[in-house]
Order: C-alpha cells, then sequence, then structure tokens
C-alpha cells in the first residue's frame, strides 16, 4: 500500500489520523509506504508522531524517512511492515529549487519467511526538473541499478508524475511494470484528488519476477475525508509467497 497521508489533515483542515488509521487497517498491507507524516526530534519531545502511532496501532514495524526540519520535529516519510525490516539506504535529493520543499527516498528489505523484497518508497518533488534530477538519481547505480539490489523490488510512492505525459514515469518504467497496467482487464484508477480522482499521481512498479493480483483504490466516504490523495493497495505474487502491500 503507498498512501500520501497529507500530515494526517483531511480535505476540510481537521485531524484524520482516527480515518487514516481505519484506511490502514482495512488494507490488512503487509507493507505500507507512507507520505507526509510528522514526527518529534525524539521520543520524548511533545508533538504528533504520525508514523510511530499508526505503526503501533497497526502493530507493525517502522522506518522513519526525515526529510526536513518542521518546528520542533521533522516531516518526512516511512515504510511500515508486519514482517522483518531492514534498512538499506536513505537519501535526500538535493533541488534546483531554493523554496522547493525537501524530498527523499528509503530503501529497506522485507523478509518473508524465506523469501526477501526489496522496496524503495519516495516523494518526488512537484516541479518537472527536480523530479527529473530525482528519478535520475533513483534509476542510477546506487539505488535500482545498484547492484545490491535484490529480487524481486519495488518501487512506489508520491511520484507527482501522470503517466505517458511524464518523462519521470517513462523513465521508471523503462525498467519496471506499472503494477496498474501489469493486471490484465484492469482500468488504472487515479488516485488525486481524494474528493474527485482525476489523475494517477501514486505509483507502484514492480520488478518482472512479480506477478500483480489484484489492484484496489479505495474511494468511500472514509478515504476521501482523510487526505488529499487515495491510497493505491496492490496484491502481489513472488513463487509461492503473496505480498499485499
Amino acid at each position: 500500500m503507498t498512501y500520501n497521508v497529507h500530515r494526517c489533515v483531511g480535505p476540510g483542515g481537521r485531524d484524520s489520523i482516527a480515518d487514516i488509521t481505519s484506511v490502514c487497517k482495512d488494507a490488512n498491507a503487509d507493507l505500507i509506504a507512507l507520505q507526509e507524516l510528522d514526527a518529534p526530534q525524539t521520543d520524548q519531545d511533545e508533538g504528533a508522531h504520525h508514523a510511530r502511532d499508526l505503526a503501533d496501532h497497526l502493530g507493525m514495524e517502522l522506518l522513519f524517512c526525515r526529510t526536513f526540519r518542521r518546528g520542533v520535529g521533522y516531516y518526512g516519510h516511512a515504510l511500515l511492515s508486519r514482517h522483518v525490516l531492514e534498512l538499506k539506504k536513505v537519501t535526500t535529493f538535493a533541488s534546483p529549487h531554493v523554496d522547493a520543499e525537501p524530498r527523499g527516498a528509503i530503501w529497506a528489505r522485507a523478509t518473508f519467511g524465506s523469501t526477501t523484497l526489496d522496496v524503495i518508497s519516495t516523494h518526488l518533488g512537484v516541479h518537472r526538473d527536480e523530479r527529473s534530477l530525482q528519478s535520475r538519481e533513483l534509476m542510477g547505480n546506487e539505488w535500482l541499478g545498484s547492484p545490491e539490489l535484490s529480487r524481486p523490488h519495488l518501487l512506489c510512492g508520491d511520484m507527482n508524475a501522470v503517466p505517458h505525459a511524464s518523462r519521470t514515469y517513462r523513465r521508471f518504467t523503462t525498467r519496471l511494470r506499472d503494477a496498474q497496467r501489469a493486471l490484465a482487464g484492469h482500468g488504472p484508477r487515479p488516485t488525486f484528488p481524494s474528493r474527485l480522482p482525476l489523475i494517477r499521481l501514486d505509483h507502484v512498479f514492480v520488478s518482472e519476477d512479480l506477478d500483480v493480483l489484484s489492484v484496489n483504490v479505495p474511494w468511500n466516504a472514509r478515504s476521501r475525508r482523510a487526505s488529499d490523495h487515495l491510497p493505491l493497495i496492490v496484491d502481489l505474487e513472488h513463487v509461492s509467497t503473496s505480498l499485499r502491500g
């Protein structure tokens, strides 16, 4: 599951942590990539710690990627897992725009019994040129081109990139498959904005050795008020292991 939770603030400006938690529980995912989360500097500090609270409520392991300081805490994105989760790499991207919100990526390895799955989660910039730089870095030898990247693997997150019209999207599909398009008989569903979804900004890209079993973009009263994005949930299978994320 990949989900931009908009700082757990719904489109109406109200706190939506309860709705976000319910949406995640309903998904029952093995892996959840979340974007736009607040966290205090330490667990002892006051302030919202959305990533930790969600992980605790869901009974999942947590890795948090700090992208910049916000007040006395941090802002970033996270990976949650029901299985063993090993951090491999984390980064904050450089940007050609001095006023651009910092963006980052996190690479982790999840272990499902005897099977491992490498997951790269990211949240790319809103400017075309910064997305281009960020996607080229992700395609490079330190990330998707790394000899340390195991198979199977996937890339997911809020790419701020629409299919076909975006160079970033096309760049990723030279190496990975768009999960929504890989499912036979499935018409890709938009994820933004949540109240009236029109475009696909959130994506899961998978390696060739992962079969896509199903795709779901929940659109209901709760998901419409929880965030400005809808979650994207993909069921995957590798050999005899089924993964939901």
